[in-house]
């Protein structure tokens, strides 16, 4: 338990083409999951679950050329580390990610481990999780700082009673490679009682991606993702959505190719690809071809994957169309990229799909008149490949599920819009129900002459089921007229039937970033918003910043050197916050 297994296909008497591979597991009997969808990628990683299970590997070979498919099936018996019916802690191949294997639990409580760098430290807690009985539970446990000695043990919870196991050692290892800098710029004033005290970073150099990584209030590193990723969001449990590299048969791109779910150790639990997905959209009217001069490409997923209450991912990826002379004020031909949001089910595969061409109005070009270069992307854009260049129509950055009535929230920055689609949890027909911001559908009611966002990241309700959607402001057409102007961290008040929204928080964040960031409610009644592309040198940096719920800046955590697309603030690496 606890252990990766390597696997290798050999593919014997093939014939000529292209063979993708999609592997599937089975635990005790059950029905098979999909781990990786078909892929060009042979090989892959499996981790078994933590829990003693009998497992089947099923591996299916697919030739693309020939349609041809071949299927084998490999079983594995998985076993727990406890001996002696004591706890074990082990080392996994994270540094500073223990493994801590229980004795069996009654069925019905629950159990979780406690740790601490040394008494009198503030303990930490893993989430809970349902005892499996005899077959064992084992936890990663993480948020630990480098080269240190830490104490732990298990809790099992039954009632309200907690049984305590004896306290076992453990010391984490060294960090494996260069991180960026963290700085705290601003220092708390009142640290007792902050109930979030880890920011997760999800930093990206200026040429690639780069690795995922969390922070106490004191900036030490206690975690980060061992592979590079886009991480996108977090999942309760210690789990994360992220974007990444890899190859497929629909293009030669690998930018933002792969969506994967990853663990706290940093192994990929589920994972599909673009061109995957594309197979399954030509079934729904959308043929993708991504050579230069067809109609219509879905190059890559971008900016964001998000875990909905009933176990499907919604991800958003780009759909490029060509357009006649005339569009958007072009005087020829028109490359156009727009978006699709995807609505993944619990093996990846695709059960719904919103088309923006569908349901939105192509001849309103973005009031920037955005641009997208052929390659890997400049400005944000995902690949293009139909033309040389591409309008940036709409560039989305967020989702935002919205539980009182299935809806979703999508933030359109280079519209300066957030519009909310009807969804109705996988069975609605997409339409756009109303649009807020500039031009849209509601009425401000603010005493501020510029209340509106613009190029604006991370809207959503929170707390779920309210009426107040936390925004960052990036401020783009603010900047245009005050070259002064900082971005904003917003709260509006929305009232659906009268068309009117409150800006009811309004916090100067001190500091202006060009692109990307967060927004999040915080439990004592402030907020934290993420600056994350400041200073668009050779050395950019990205800054999470506290505001007290009157709007005073009285934290802030800086990253330097990177981009930090996003920032989250958690107590801990198994919480995540309530914004999906």
């Amino acid at each position: 338990m606890g252990v990766t297994v390597g696997l290798q296909p050999r593919v014997e008497n093939a014939k000529k083409g292209t063979h993708v591979f999609r592997y599937s597991v089975s635990q005790n009997g059950g029905p098979f999951h999909v781990i990786r969808d078909f892929s060009q990628a042979a090989t892959f990683a499996w981790t078994p679950a933590l829990v003693e299970h009998e497992a089947r590997v099923r591996l299916t070979v697919k030739n693309t050329e020939s349609g041809e498919t071949a299927e084998d099936e490999a079983p594995f018996r998985i076993v727990s580390r406890v001996t002696g019916g004591h706890a074990v802690v082990s080392p996994t191949a994270h540094p500073l990610v223990a493994l801590f294997s229980a004795p069996p639990c009654a069925e019905g409580s629950q159990i979780r481990v406690a740790f601490r760098a040394s008494e009198p430290s503030p303990v930490t807690r893993t989430a809970a999780e349902p005892c499996r009985g005899k077959l064992g539970n084992s936890l990663y446990v993480a948020g630990m700082r480098p080269d240190s000695s830490y104490q732990m043990r298990e809790e099992v919870l039954t009632g309200s009673q907690v049984k305590e196991g004896d306290w076992l050692a453990f010391h984490t290892g060294l960090l494996d490679g260069n991180f960026p800098a963290v700085t705290v710029t601003t220092p708390a004033v009142h640290r007792t009682g902050v109930a979030e005290s880890v920011i997760i970073h999800s930093v990206i150099s200026m040429t690639d991606m780069s690795r995922p990584i969390a922070a106490d209030l004191d900036g030490n590193i206690i975690w980060y993702l061992r592979q590079p990723a886009f991480l996108t969001r977090l999942v309760p449990g210690g789990h994360f959505l992220a974007l990444g590299e890899g190859v497929n048969s629909a293009n030669e791109m690998r930018r933002l190719q792969v969506l994967r779910e990853f663990d706290l150790a940093g192994n990929v639990l589920r994972e599909t690809n673009i061109s995957r997905v594309a197979e399954q959209l030509a079934s729904r009217g959308i043929h993708s071809d991504c050579k230069k001069g067809a109609e219509v490409c879905v190059p890559g997923f971008h900016h964001e994957a998000i875990r909905l209450p009933n176990g499907h991912t919604l991800a958003l990826a780009g759909i490029e169309r060509m357009f006649p002379a005339g569009t958007q004020g072009s005087k020829e031909r028109i490359d156009i990229l727009g978006d699709l949001i995807l609505d993944l089910d619990e093996d990846f595969q695709v059960t719904w799909v919103w088309n923006a061409f569908d349901h939105m109005d192509v001849k309103r070009a973005a009031p920037a008149d955005s641009k997208c270069k052929i390659g890997p992307g400049g400005g944000g854009c995902t690949a293009i490949f139909l033309a040389d260049s591409a309008n940036g129509w709409l560039h989305s950055n967020s989702l935002n599920y919205v539980p009182a009535d299935g809806s979703l929230l999508i933030s359109m920055p280079e519209q300066n819009w957030v519009l909310k689609v009807n969804y109705q949890n996988g069975k609605g027909p997409g339409n756009v129900l109303w649009r807020l911001g500039a031009e849209g559908d509601f009425k401000a009611k603010t005493t501020d002459p510029e209340p509106w966002f613009s190029f604006q990241h991370d809207a959503g309700f929170e707390p779920a089921g309210s009426n107040l959607l936390s925004v960052l402001d990036d401020g783009h057409e603010r900047k245009k007229k005050h070259p002064e102007a900082h971005n904003r961290g917003q709260v509006w008040k929305i009232d659906e039937k009268a068309k009117t929204a409150e800006l009811i928080y309004n916090a100067d964040l001190g500091v202006y970033a060009i692109a990307v960031g967060s927004a999040q409610t915080l439990a004592n009644g402030g907020y934290s918003f993420e600056a994350g592309f400041i200073d668009p040198g050779p050395s950019p940096y990205g800054r999470s910043i506290e505001t007290s719920a009157d709007g005073k800046v009285v934290y802030a955590q800086q990253v330097d050197g990177m981009i930090d697309y996003r920032s989250f603030r958690v107590p801990d690496l198994y919480s995540a916050p309530a914004k999906q």
